[in-house]
């Protein structure tokens, strides 16, 4: 039934729009079919890999265009993603990958990371050694990779070295306010310097003052507010931003959420 329900979904999506699936919900075969029918109705596909399958079934789906989304749980084996890259890029899919593990073997991942469009870290479930981010952050910047960091928690003063080129980084309202607004300033400073990005979440309401401020000084606002007063600054501020794309490279899955 769940088979059925996607492939009358992909029907019905409208060109250029996107479909997230997961490998372990369909047979191969059908998979492919699901692939074929989408790329017909030039539907993005990204599909999430637990790993499944196997280095050469792969084979089957690349001959329709998909984004693979894996991660240090589904594959540890560089050797193997390798091998998928290979299979899978002369069709145009491209990987992205999620590094949920700890960072003591990024050397190995940064000089890996070419294969990947996109790398990412999140902080949530753990804290990040900030050091040891800047250092991939160094190593994919030289790369035509990304590396996507998102802190949760308050602002650091060394947040600003991961904002090499090629590397974005989320941080939330939540966890600043009004009184970082210098931190924050110099954090875009350098973010600017050094070619990297600083994309904020505005979860929380904050002046229209400091939304402007960070507008100015190049960062991305992303806006996940209950109902904002029609008319205000702040509803003005959000409406501009709402049309604005991030890039898919930016961001893991949902441009709103905070990974």
């Amino acid at each position: 039934m769940l088979q059925m329900d996607h492939a009358l979904q992909v029907e019905q999506l409208e060109k250029n729009s996107r479909l997230i699936i997961r490998d372990d919900h369909y047979d191969l075969p059908v998979l492919a079919d699901l692939l074929e029918t989408a790329a017909r109705r030039k539907v993005k596909v990204i599909l999430l890999d637990t790993g499944r399958f196997a280095c050469e079934e792969f084979e089957r789906l690349a001959d329709f265009p998909f984004n693979l989304y894996t991660s240090d749980r589904a594959r540890k084996d560089f050797q193997q993603l390798n091998q998928i890259f290979l299979r899978v890029e002369p069709a145009g899919c491209k990987l992205f990958y999620f590094l949920h593990g700890e960072l003591e073997n990024s050397q190995e991942l940064g000089a890996g990371a070419e294969i990947f469009s996109s790398i990412y870290v999140s902080s949530r479930e753990k804290p990040r050694s900030l050091e040891m981010l800047a250092a991939l952050a160094a190593e994919i910047s030289r790369q035509d990779c990304n590396l996507v960091y998102y802190h949760h928690g308050k602002l650091e003063e060394n947040l600003a070295e991961i904002g090499q080129k090629n590397c974005w980084v989320h941080i939330s309202s939540k966890y600043f306010n009004e009184e970082d607004e210098i931190l924050l300033l110099d954090m875009l400073k350098t973010f600017r310097k050094n070619r990297g990005r600083l994309v904020a979440h505005i979860e929380r309401p904050v002046s229209s003052y400091l939304l402007k401020l960070l507008e100015k000084n190049g960062a991305f606002l992303v806006f996940n507010l209950p109902l904002l007063e029609s008319g205000s600054e702040v509803s003005r501020l959000a409406k501009t931003w709402e049309r604005k794309k991030l890039p898919e490279k930016a961001f893991y899955l949902y441009k709103e959420v905070m990974a």
